[in-house]
């Protein structure tokens, strides 16, 4: 029995080699009907009730709530003179990191070791008498908090002035003061 040509299929070829295209484009469209199905099929979750909600008045109530009801939230604890219980951290990059790099060195293998080294360090430089070593980041910089001697309504003031003697010093790139709120007072 020969194979004969069939219309619209090219010369010389069969009739299934002319539906091959056909046939793949068919078979795409029957696997996405296959994949929408699946989502959205009988076998997928309901949707959720819309719960009940009292309609919102125009003039809410005037009572507070009562002590224990309110919904718990950040509380900022204000310092005397109504400023807010802020912390700072001065952020001092030195110009020759060869300087601190025993103590940026020891800080990623021991976080106390370095902060004894920046003590011992920090005897020869009055500048940063008053600061400890909090973090050291990335980039080779001090992230350096207040040593806490001095009263806490001092503290951001001192801070302050600390920030712009480092930044004068001739060994010291920048030191910039990063203030931070401390929610809670803590």
């Amino acid at each position: 029995m020969a194979v004969t040509e069939v219309e619209g299929a090219p010369p010389g070829g069969s009739r299934f080699k002319g539906a091959a295209p056909l046939a793949a484009g068919a078979l795409g469209i029957v696997a996405a009907i296959v994949g929408i199905v699946a989502l959205t099929g009988p076998e997928a979750p309901a949707p959720l009730p819309v719960p009940f909600e009292a309609p919102i008045t125009a003039n809410p109530p005037a009572s507070a709530p009562e002590p224990g009801s309110a919904m718990p939230g950040v509380q900022v604890d204000q310092l005397p003179g109504g400023a807010a219980n802020m912390g700072m951290e001065i952020v001092v990059k030195f110009k020759d990191d060869s300087k601190v790099k025993d103590i940026i060195d020891s800080f990623w293998r021991d976080q106390n070791s370095a902060r004894l080294k920046f003590d011992a360090w920090k005897a020869g430089r009055p500048e940063f008498a008053e600061l400890k070593l909090d973090r050291v980041t990335y980039s080779n910089e001090l992230v350096l908090v207040h040593s806490g001697a001095s009263p806490a309504d001092w503290r951001l003031p001192a801070m302050r002035e600390i920030a712009k003697k480092l930044a004068g010093a001739p060994d010291i790139s920048y030191a910039e003061p990063n203030m931070t709120a401390h929610p809670g007072g803590q």
